[in-house]
């Protein structure tokens, strides 16, 4: 070893993630690998934000028990909307080309976003700014995602979750929102993951109008936006801010006005 070089022990945060099983009515309807935190957030999100429920109140009991989620549905058709999701999966990631998984997509009965909220240019690049300070795994170099939502009508981050999963942080932060009987047609969803379909569709689902990512978005997740009604949005590095879908609710500058046309930058 060279002068200048030594070895020395540390101690250095680790990600961790555990199976998660989520039961409905007594039966297992899913496993997510997760970080084990917020569960109670996490059950009741992941539920609306895949379709088994509409509202909190669908949910009767509700328990936690070690990495075990058990919900009590009330819902006459939870057995139908059940059946109905699993199908979806099995078609999305069974398709063999654009076209198959265009086919495939237009079966699916999707959501549309009805909100009249807009939001300005400016304030969604403050949107990078807030991920840093809300982002505790960020400043320590852990390897999980962040996901917030933000409040347009009062200019703040609300709720706030990190986890190994993409897909899980969504689902944290649109549980605490609904536990917190807050209006999703007021709210931005940010995310450090890439957008795919099965992430625009979680915000379609419960009528979060604007989706923002740090990561360029997958082409489904373009697809599935224009199709639900929701405005997506990625401000990548180095290439400033780039709206893929809907630009009527964003309020640009004059000189930043969209041509109309799917990929509008600034």
């Amino acid at each position: 070893m060279d002068g200048e070089s030594a070895w020395r022990k540390v101690l250095d945060p680790v990600a961790l993630e555990t199976p998660v099983n989520i039961y409905v009515n007594g039966e297992h309807f899913t496993t997510l690998f997760a970080t084990p935190s917020k569960l109670v957030e996490l059950g009741y999100g992941h539920l609306l934000s895949e379709g088994v429920i509409e509202d909190i109140d669908d949910v009767g009991e509700f328990v936690v028990e070690g990495t075990d989620i058990l919900a009590q549905v009330k819902r006459t058709d939870v057995r139908e909307r059940i059946g109905s999701r699993k199908r979806e999966r099995i078609i999305l990631s069974s398709c063999g080309s654009v076209e198959d998984f265009i086919e495939a997509l237009n079966g699916v009965q999707s959501p549309w976003v009805v909100s009249e909220k807009k939001v300005d240019v400016d304030r969604l690049r403050r949107l990078v700014g807030f991920s840093g300070k809300v982002s505790k795994g960020f400043k320590n170099s852990i390897a999980v995602h962040t996901a917030f939502l933000y409040s347009i009508g009062h200019d703040d981050v609300k709720y706030v979750a990190e986890d190994v999963s993409r897909h899980v942080t969504v689902d944290k932060v649109i549980g605490m929102a609904a536990l917190d009987r807050a209006d999703f047609s007021d709210l931005i969803l940010f995310t450090t993951g890439r957008q795919a379909s099965d992430m625009v569709f979680k915000a379609a689902r419960v009528g979060i109008p604007v989706t923002v990512s740090l990561r360029g978005p997958l082409y489904s997740g373009v697809y599935t936006a224009l199709k639900t009604g929701v405005t997506l949005v990625a401000i990548t590095r180095g290439k400033g801010l780039t709206v893929y879908t809907h630009p009527e609710r964003i309020v640009f500058g004059k000189q930043l006005q969209p041509s109309g046309q799917t990929g509008t930058r600034t």
